[in-house]
This record gives structure tokens, sequence and C-alpha cells, in this order.
């Protein structure tokens, strides 16, 4: 059977659209290569460059567990024989109790929270003196920079303990407001004495720090009002996603004195209010799938989460740096 002339015009209109989704989809693979090339090759020129600066010394302490998918804070727990974490977007309001393998061992959810883009926590003083130590949860996420008010969720830390899972009530919630437009931070960090500090993830062309003091962070809390913070800090972080120089958490030494600021591939370490770099950067290199969360041990090492992705499963390490303890 010969086709018909309209026969033929329209297997052709068949044709040419799957032949151009055929060429969209080989150039796409090109230009994907070419980049993935472009940033193994600007990555293995940094790890050249950042060869002095490896950490005095890293323990793999396992795996992150599989329900942590995408760990994105953390915090030592009370006593310091567990620690906190909690999922990125995606999960329930929801933290999780980790043994030092990285193994849950109990849940505890978050009543009356949505947890839209959660990417940070810390535990410190309370806000209100509701009791010596919170859990401050940073639903602060925004990649496309579009949220106005962020919210940082407050709740007393529940006892760390293994079990069934448990719910709780948050006792309050910090709202804040950058002062000109919206930034992506996946850093939160409170201070012994209760200075809130959040830094940004370098998605605008500055990594910059904001802070509150102790008693604008109390009044905030208090009021649930939200309160615009100041123009902030530039911090000396040039953002680089070829090398991993974007900020994803932050956290401070016990005595108050440094705070620790990590990438996906470095830590930085500045001393406390001033903002002096006191350490040589930490560069971790590839030891990470991808690194996320950090938190000082009370012997001033520094334990790190990272999330699973197509490198690897997520682990929990823990590494000395630049000689610094607590």
């Amino acid at each position: 059977m010969v086709d018909s002339p309209a026969g033929l015009r329209g297997r052709a209109s068949v044709w040419v659209p799957a032949a151009v989704i055929v060429v969209l989809a080989i150039l796409a693979g090109i230009v994907l290569s070419v980049q993935w090339a472009a940033e193994t090759r600007a990555e293995e020129e940094y790890a050249t460059l950042r060869a002095g600066h490896v950490p005095d010394s890293v323990q793999e302490l396992g795996a992150v567990d599989a329900r942590l998918f995408e760990t994105s804070g953390l915090a030592v727990a009370s006593g310091g024989t567990f620690l906190w974490s909690h999922n990125d977007s995606g999960d329930e309001a929801r933290l999780y109790l980790l043994d030092r393998t990285g193994t849950v061992v109990s849940t505890v959810d978050l009543a009356g929270v949505d947890a839209q883009d959660w990417e940070s926590m810390d535990a410190g003083p309370c806000p209100g003196g509701e009791a010596p130590r919170c859990l401050w949860v940073a639903d602060t996420g925004d990649n496309v920079r579009r949220r106005d008010i962020l919210t940082v969720h407050v709740l007393v830390e529940p006892n760390p303990v293994p079990g069934d899972p448990r719910s709780v009530e948050p006792v309050g919630r910090l709202r804040y407001l950058y002062p000109e437009g919206s930034r992506d931070a996946e850093a939160v960090a409170i201070s012994p004495a209760g200075d809130f500090v959040v830094v940004t993830k370098g998605r605008s062309p500055d990594i910059r720090l904001f802070r509150l003091d102790p008693d604008a962070v109390r009044r905030a809390v208090a009021a649930d009002e939200p309160v615009r913070l100041d123009a902030g800090t530039l911090l000396p972080l040039e953002p680089d996603w070829d090398v991993g120089r974007v900020v994803t958490g932050a956290a401070f030494r016990p005595d108050g004195e440094v705070l620790a600021v990590r990438t996906l591939s470095e830590i930085y370490f500045y001393s406390w209010p001033d903002l002096v770099e006191v350490a040589p950067p930490c560069f971790l290199g590839t030891r990470e799938p991808q690194g996320e969360a950090v938190a000082w041990d009370s012997d001033g090492a520094l334990l790190l989460t990272s999330e699973t992705n197509g490198k690897g499963p997520g682990l929990l390490l823990r590494v000395r740096c630049g000689g610094l303890g607590s």
C-alpha cells in the first residue's frame, strides 16, 4: 500500500517533533557534561589549593539513618549522649533523636506546626526562661527567594531518651524579615548567651550574617510579631557553587567565643562577637556526599551531617580542625 500525500504529511508531523526532542535531549546532555566537567575541574583545582588545610582528624561515626534522607540541622542533645536532627523540606514537622552512630532512636513531632523548608536547628537558652534549654528549629529556606517572613520555632528540649514517638507543643516562635528583600538561609545558631544568628547561603552576590541580641530575641518571641533585621555583616566569603562555597550550617563553640560557619566543603571560624577569622578554613574536600549541618561537641570537636545523594548515603562525621577546642 502506498501512503497518500496527506498520510506522509501526518507522519512527518510526528517525526519532526520527535527528532527535535532527541536533538534537544542530546544538547542538554552535552551542556550538563560540560558543566559537570567544569565543576569537577574547579573542585580538583580548589582541593590542590586547600591541601594544607585538611582537618587534624576525621572520624566516620556512621551513615545517617535512612529516615533522615536530607538531614539539614544538628544539635547535641542535653547530656551529650545523643543528637537532634531533622529533614529538609518534604517531611513532617518532626525532630529525630540520633545515637552516635547516626541511628534514629526516637522521634518528636511539633504539634500545630507546618514544616515548609526546615534548614537548621540549634540548642540554646529559652527566650522567656521557660526552662534552662530550648531547641530552635529554623524554617528559613527560600531557594527562590519569595518568602517575606521566616520563622524559627522554639520548644523546650524534650527528654533525650530512646523510646516511642512523642509530640510536643512549641513555647514560642521568632519571626523575622530581612532588611532588603528575601534571602535564602540554611545556617541559624543560638549563642550560649541567647544571641540569634542567621547566615545567608550565598544565592545573592554576598554572604551576610544577621544577628539579634538576647533582649531583642526575648521581645520578638514574646510579642510574636515579625522583627526586621538590620543591615547585617558582610562575611569575607565569596559564594562559589563550583567549589561548594555556599553556607549550609553554623554553630557556636560551647564557650560562645567562636562561631563555626560551614559550607558544602569547608568550615570557617570567627571570633564572637567581633567576627575576626581565628583559624584557617578547614577543608573537607569530598569526604561528604553533600555537607549540611554542623554542631560543636563538648570537647571542641565538630560533628557534621550530610545529605544522601547520588554519591552515597549521608554521613555522621566527627572532625578536629585548626587546633580549636573549647
